[in-house]
């Protein structure tokens, strides 16, 4: 009765609220890095050729934290698990905002995550919420908390370029959302709309060519943010974590096949570096635009396959292999263009 309409009703007008609310605050966001001299100067390493305004992120945390707020309220029973990712959110957010103004050294900013992920799982594991299967515990934790400070820093590595990081926040957001909306999870889902709203609002001033940044307050929160739904859709909801794997595609394979190339090339890994795949796709004169189209395109792809597993119409084998084929091409071709390029 009224609280179903009351449901309709939030929905309706939590995504458009989220949209105006985050655009509104990035403006507000940018005088204030402007002021600061909080800046992105080009370097070698950089995708950029002006000095931009980077923070901008904070906007969508700030619009996304409120919504978590509203979404515990409205569905009390889901409280602890909504409450549980505001707080994720917002806790890697401040970490990234410390980042962005004070450039803390690698190692605390490692630290400091590992710590965050380390309390999120204690929540979790003392509440029953993680179920472990049959792995055993101490193991599967461990895996949990590697997931998810490396989905933290991925997300930052690969929001080099303008839209990039938007737009895959955006598609994961709301494919993620109507899962958990699915799985009678309303509380889950009205969270990961706010989420992509508050990305859409951003995108407003950071679609190429970008007025500013997301900086870490925003890309190392989402990913965590990312990570930790992944976790709760497998081990609360019963969904595939594969379904997430494969959603989270284009940024997981990206990072994470760049990563490994560099560790096997014995290069100095743990360095800033434009060796990303997007990165190289610039390079060889796509631009910004261009580029977050096409990830946004692959994006729509991944999460059609996703949702097909997730709604059990497919096997878990054949939407990793079609996944497989579907970001394999496209780095198999830029390896190619890379090479005739160097020849």
């Amino acid at each position: 009765g009224m609280i179903a309409n009351l449901g309709v009703f939030t929905f309706l007008f939590a995504v458009p609220a989220t949209v105006i609310a985050a655009w509104w605050l990035t403006g507000l966001t940018r005088r204030y890095a402007l002021r600061r001299e909080m800046l992105d100067i080009p370097n070698q390493r950089s995708s950029h050729s002006v000095p931009t305004p980077r923070g901008g992120g904070v906007a969508i945390v700030i619009v996304a934290s409120a919504a978590h707020l509203v979404a515990a309220w409205l569905y009390p029973g889901q409280a602890g698990l909504v409450l549980l990712l505001g707080m994720t959110l917002a806790g890697y957010a401040t970490l990234g905002w410390l980042d962005d103004h004070y450039d803390l050294s690698t190692i605390v900013r490692l630290l400091v995550q590992l710590l965050l992920a380390l309390a999120v799982m204690s929540w979790l594991i003392v509440n029953d919420f993680w179920i472990s299967g049959d792995l055993p515990a101490v193991i599967l934790t461990g895996v949990a908390i590697v997931w998810m400070v490396w989905m933290a820093n991925l997300y930052n590595f690969m929001d080099g370029i303008d839209g990039i990081a938007a737009v895959e926040t955006l598609v994961l957001a709301v494919t993620a959302g109507a899962w958990f909306g699915a799985a009678g999870s309303e509380g889950i889902m009205l969270a990961s709309l706010a989420v992509a709203g508050a990305a859409i609002g951003f995108l407003g001033w950071n679609w190429a060519p970008a007025k500013i940044f997301m900086g870490d307050v925003g890309s190392v929160s989402l990913g965590a943010f990312f990570a930790l739904l992944a976790l709760l859709g497998a081990s609360v909801y019963a969904m595939p974590f594969s379904a997430f794997v494969i959603l989270y595609g284009v940024f997981l394979v990206d990072a994470s096949v760049t990563l490994l190339r560099r560790v096997v090339r014995g290069e100095k890994w743990w360095q800033a570096h434009r060796s990303h795949y997007y990165q190289r796709l610039v390079q060889s004169g796509w631009s910004h635009a261009r580029v977050s189209t096409a990830v946004l395109i692959i994006n729509v792809m991944l999460a059609c396959l996703a949702s097909a597993l997730v709604a059990g119409m497919m096997s878990v084998a054949g939407a990793l292999l079609l996944a497989a084929l579907i970001l394999g091409v496209p780095l198999i071709l830029i390896d190619l263009h890379s090479r005739q390029l160097r020849n």
